[in-house]
C-alpha cells in the first residue's frame, strides 16, 4: 500500500538563486492536487488522528490522507494555509522550534540562502484553525549522530515549546533528514510521541508507526499526471 502520508516542504515558487528545487510545490499545483483528492472522495486527517485510528484498529483509515509539511516555512501560512482552508483539509506541520520567527539557512538545501520560518503568532493562528503542529526537533540535529542525552533534550525542548504555543498535545514527530537509530526511536516513544516519520520515500508503507515513510510530493509532481500516478495506489 502506498503511504497515505503526503510530504511537502515549501508551497512556493523557487527564486532564481535556488539550485535544488525539488522541495518547491507551486501554490496552483498544490490547489490542483487537493482538488483531485477531494473529487476522488479522500478525507483529510492530521498525523495524530491517523495514529489514534491505528492504535484502535491496527491499520490506517481507508480513503484518508494526512498532509504533512517539514521545517515550518512561512509559506506554509501565506500560500498553503488558504488552500487548505478552501478544501477543508487538515494538515500537520513539523516545526524546528529554534527557527521559529527567524530567517535562517539552518534547514535550507545546500546552496540556498536564508528563508523565513513561521512565527509563534503564525503557529497560534493556524493551530486555532485546526492545523496540527508536531516536532522536527529543536535544532534539526541528525539523530544518528547524537548521544541519548542530546536526543532527549531535542525531543523534550521542542515538545514543550510546541505545547506551550498551541496549548495542545504535541504527539507527532519527524526525524531530521529522516535519520534515526533504534535508540532514537525508543527515545521518541518514551518522550510521549504517538507517531514518527522518516524520509524513506518508498512506494510501500512501513509497518512501524515510529518509523513511517511518506509519499513525497516534489516539484515535478506539479504536472497533475505525475501526482495522479503517485496517489494511484492509495485506497
Amino acid at each position: 500500500m502506498t503511504s497515505p502520508f503526503l510530504l511537502y516542504h515549501k508551497i512556493d515558487l523557487p527564486t532564481p538563486d535556488v539550485k535544488v528545487r525539488g522541495a518547491f510545490t507551486p501554490p496552483k499545483a498544490f490547489a490542483r492536487q487537493l482538488e483531485m483528492l477531494a473529487k476522488r472522495g479522500f478525507k483529510f486527517a492530521t498525523a495524530s488522528e491517523m495514529a489514534a485510528f491505528f492504535r484502535e484498529n491496527e491499520e490506517f483509515p481507508e480513503k484518508t490522507v494526512a498532509i504533512t509539511f517539514d521545517d515550518g516555512w512561512k509559506d506554509n501560512l501565506t500560500n498553503a494555509f488558504p488552500i487548505l482552508r478552501r478544501f477543508g483539509a487538515k494538515a500537520t506541520i513539523f516545526l524546528v522550534t529554534n527557527c521559529l520567527g527567524k530567517t535562517t539557512d539552518t534547514v535550507t538545501a545546500e546552496g540556498e540562502g536564508p528563508r523565513e520560518h513561521l512565527s509563534i503568532e503564525d503557529v497560534r493562528t493556524m493551530s486555532a484553525a485546526g492545523i496540527e503542529f508536531g516536532s522536527h526537533t529543536h535544532s534539526h540535529r541528525h539523530f544518528d549522530k547524537l548521544e541519548l542525552g542530546d536526543i532527549q533534550d531535542e525531543l523534550a525542548t521542542s515538545k514543550d515549546i510546541v505545547e506551550s504555543i498551541t496549548q495542545r498535545p504535541c504527539e507527532s514527530f519527524a526525524y531530521p533528514a529522516g535519520f534515526f537509530t533504534e535508540m532514537a526511536k525508543d527515545a521518541v516513544k518514551a518522550a510521549g510521541f504517538q507517531i514518527a516519520f522518516t524520509t524513506v520515500y518508498s512506494p510501500e508503507m512501513s509497518p512501524d508507526v515510529f518509523a513511517l515513510n511518506r509519499t513525497e510530493i516534489l516539484r515535478h509532481d506539479r504536472f497533475i499526471f505525475r501526482f495522479r500516478r503517485k496517489i494511484a495506489r492509495l485506497s
